[in-house]
């Protein structure tokens, strides 16, 4: 067969011609052959020899075979953040963050005391990060012809030194030299933000830690023959203590029961049977007491209550776990167990750049194969991408995180009280991500700063990361058989994506987060769960028996976007594509009956006919489209929505009050007109008041308000129940646990614009019989080459300021 490359790669088959006395009857023939074996055989051994020697080598070997290759190109450089200009969404520099700080601090009205000097009856700053400006003043800068809007920043206040002590925001600007500041007012949410919905923070901590202590200590033999841990001089066999949420158990309540596990690798997997529930509502710290105990299945008033009927003989006690055994230390560890996979290690597939890096980034800016965004991380929200177009068209003003949840259920009082609203734990404090594992080591990192309950801001190392990818799958292909043995032609395409990343661990969760770019004009929003689960000793009901002879509750996890749209404009109008059914007279058999399907569309006109309780009886796409604009087939251009990681919500919402703070869940899409006074779907003090919200979502749709040609948001929820088994230890994978869903063009273009790639491939048949000819469209085939290896370093901690 001879195979033609477009490139002028020509590969050709030995052709062997006949003749009337075949050559292979005649002497000279054989005497030809035994040379020519005597000669193979000479090479054969010495390449032999050369494969052996390579192999004993090891590693010397491999980096003969590196030096061999040239590097690749670095392709297009990244320029970092322009501090002197930076760009519309970037988040806050070092300088901005100090001198917010400082000029606050000054303010003689506010009587603000420096971080490190105050005390929980103060007046301090918590926290300080962006203030984004208002939606219609960054279009008219971004589309041309505006003023740049002014650069402002978000300060929240914890003003524990006022009677009553409340919680305040500020907008603080202009930046970089602040020169004003002013309440941050929302008319659809509560204002003051109540005290006791405010987020626990290093001072709160300070005046709760001397109760647990006191607490622990009088029932240390009780923890220590019980479950062969304690909190006071445990050598080595420590208990760790962590609170749940929320704080009380309607609004106005601070109450925090105090769960205990063990410490060490693993040890948020094996919590005890011990747990102190302490109220600390007053504005009086000296007020603060355990006001309930549990222990074994049982319930008391006091410590001492415990402790006199552990005595007595009266409190059932809790005993069987007193022994560690040493399968059940190493069990939740990431220490390598079992059989060996590979049988001898080697090193897997990693990803290389033979072209260099082919997505530009300025700052915070990144563009790739028609594809451009601007990105900040949030302290309480996560990921936010602002501007995201293609080709220079605006599909999405903004595609951002809003919120995510856990709720656990359960019999002890740690389990019935984990509902966690992560915002409140800080999502978008990202650890430092390791080169090779968490991103390709081909991919660019980037540091971000956050500040909350600290005197600076923190610098978290290579907290994102940005990388191009071969998906593993085509984008698209088709191979057309002739029918006849051979083939007319085959068309592909590599599914070559831009994935944005950010990992967040909220104590024993880690979630991987992604926004994944592809050539057809698709977006992704993919979240993954991983890290480790919440176990206890609870009843079977609730879970499968696990480790130390703990169950894994069950809970369910949910996640929250914003998707705020802009199809050529935005003004645009939401639609359901209805797939209904038909029954039609067979225009074939005039006597016979045919069902099928057809579309119906259907236009939604007010928010509360724009919210979607998923029902499976009912098919249908979610289209947002553009009235006033249609492709060449006169088919209005737009976007859907599909939703590829939904789970009905059991909890009603009706029946239960703490559902109220959290009722984005009870939607897997809902559309609402868009305004500034509803910028986000939840809140951090959400967490500790879910009976009466900062904000209650139910509100944006309650309006009612007209959806047809407005600004449209659509908030997208991912959710997947969980219940534990034994392949969650050490820690529960991403394979299986990973949600999406993708802003898809729906007679956007007139095809698909990865038709317009380079990077595709037909291949036809040539000329000749048996050839085949491949056309690359300019894409090189060659050289190899080695990607630049950045030296491995992790630090894995943050930083004060840098």
């Amino acid at each position: 067969m001879e195979t033609t490359d477009s490139r002028s790669h020509t590969y050709s088959a030995v052709s062997l011609a006949t003749s009337e006395t075949p050559s292979w009857k005649t002497t000279s023939f054989w005497q030809a052959i035994s040379v020519v074996l005597v000669f193979a055989c000479v090479v054969l051994t010495v390449a032999l020899g050369a494969v052996v020697a390579s192999m004993s080598s090891g590693t010397q070997g491999q980096q003969s075979l590196g030096s061999t290759l040239a590097p690749c190109p670095a392709g297009i450089p990244v320029e970092p953040v322009n501090e002197d200009d930076p760009g519309l969404y970037d988040d806050l520099s070092l300088a901005e963050h100090n001198a917010v700080r400082v000029y606050m601090e000054s303010r003689e009205t506010l009587a603000l005391t420096p971080w490190d000097e105050a005390g929980f009856s103060d007046n301090y700053i918590n926290s300080i990060e962006l203030h984004v400006p208002v939606k219609s003043e960054a279009l008219a800068f971004l589309d041309g012809g505006g003023d740049k809007p002014e650069r402002q920043a978000l300060v929240t206040v914890h003003a524990g030194g006022k009677t009553p002590p409340v919680v305040e925001e500020y907008v603080v600007g202009p930046l970089p030299n602040p020169a004003r500041h002013a309440p941050y007012s929302n008319p659809a949410r509560r204002s003051p933000i109540p005290w006791t919905s405010r987020a626990i923070d290093a001072k709160e901590y300070a005046l709760i830690f001397p109760i647990i202590e006191n607490a622990t200590a009088a029932v240390h033999d009780i923890l220590k023959e019980s479950y062969g841990y304690t909190y006071h001089n445990c050598s080595g066999h420590c208990l760790v203590d962590i609170d749940t949420v929320p704080k009380g158990y309607r609004s106005g309540q601070r109450r925090s029961w105090v769960l205990f596990h063990r410490g060490g690798v693993g040890g948020v997997t094996y919590f005890v049977g011990f747990m102190i529930q302490i109220t600390h509502e007053s504005v009086d710290p000296s007020e603060w007491h355990v006001s309930r105990v549990y222990y074994n299945k049982q319930y008391f008033d006091s410590v001492e209550q415990l402790i006199t009927g552990y005595a007595d003989g009266s409190v059932e006690k809790d005993t069987p776990h007193a022994d560690i055994q040493d399968d059940e230390i190493l069990y939740p560890t990431f220490v390598r167990r079992g059989k060996p996979q590979p049988a001898s290690p080697s090193r897997g597939p990693t990803l290389t750049e033979p072209g260099g890096r082919r997505y530009a980034v300025r700052g915070r800016h990144v563009e790739f194969m028609g594809w451009s965004f601007d990105w900040r991380l949030t302290t309480s929200q996560s990921m936010q991408l602002y501007d995201v177009r293609m080709n220079g068209e605006r599909i999405a003003y903004e595609l951002s995180s809003q919120e995510a949840t856990s709720f656990y259920s359960g019999y002890n009082p740690g389990m019935l009280n984990n509902l966690f609203v992560d915002s409140y734990w800080d999502v978008g404090r990202s650890f430092e991500l390791v080169r090779g594992i968490d991103c390709p080591k081909t991919a660019t990192f980037f540091n971000t700063l956050q500040q909350r309950s600290t005197k600076e801001p923190r610098l978290m190392q290579n907290a994102v990361c940005v990388f191009e990818l071969n998906a593993g799958i085509p984008l698209r292909r088709h191979f057309d058989s002739d029918f006849a043995g051979g083939f007319n032609f085959y068309g592909g395409m590599a599914d070559h994506v831009l994935v944005l990343r950010h990992i967040n661990t909220v104590y024993n969760y880690d979630y991987v987060y992604d926004y994944i770019f592809h050539q057809n004009g698709v977006i992704e929003v993919r979240v993954g769960l991983t890290g480790f689960i919440l176990t206890s000793q609870d009843k079977n009901s609730y879970g499968y028996p696990l480790y130390g002879g703990n169950i894994g509750n069950i809970h369910q996890h949910a996640f929250n976007y914003k998707v705020d749209l802009d199809i050529l404009g935005a003004q645009n109008r939401f639609e359901t594509v209805d797939i209904v059914l038909e029954n039609i007279t067979d225009p074939q058999r005039p006597d016979l009956r045919h069902i099928q399907t057809r579309i119906q569309r259907n236009l939604r006109r007010t928010e509360r006919e724009a919210a979607v309780q998923y029902d499976f009886n009912r098919p249908k796409y979610y289209n947002f489209y553009n009235e006033e604009e249609t492709n060449r087939f006169a088919v209005n251009r737009g976007y859907r929505v599909q939703l590829n990681g939904i789970a009905k919500t059991l909890l009603p919402r009706q029946d239960w009050a703490p559902m109220r703070g959290v009722a984005w869940q009870d939607y897997q899409l809902a559309v609402t007109r868009r305004k500034e006074s509803e910028p986000s779907s939840s809140s951090i003090y959400n967490q500790n008041d879910l009976y009466e919200p900062l904000v209650d979502f139910q509100t944006f749709i309650d309006d009612d308000e007209n959806i047809v040609d407005e600004d449209l948001v659509a908030w997208v929820t991912l959710s997947t129940h969980h219940i534990p088994h034994s392949e969650d230890f050490p820690t529960t994978a991403t394979a299986g646990t990973q949600m999406q869903f993708f802003l898809r063009p729906f007679n956007y273009y007139d095809e698909d614009p990865s038709v317009g790639s380079s990077n595709a491939v037909l291949i036809t048949p040539g000329e000749r019989s048996g050839s085949v000819r491949v056309e690359r469209f300019g894409t090189p085939t060659g050289p190899a080459c080695v990607s630049e290896q950045s030296p491995f370093r992790y630090n894995g901690t943050w930083r004060g300021p840098h």
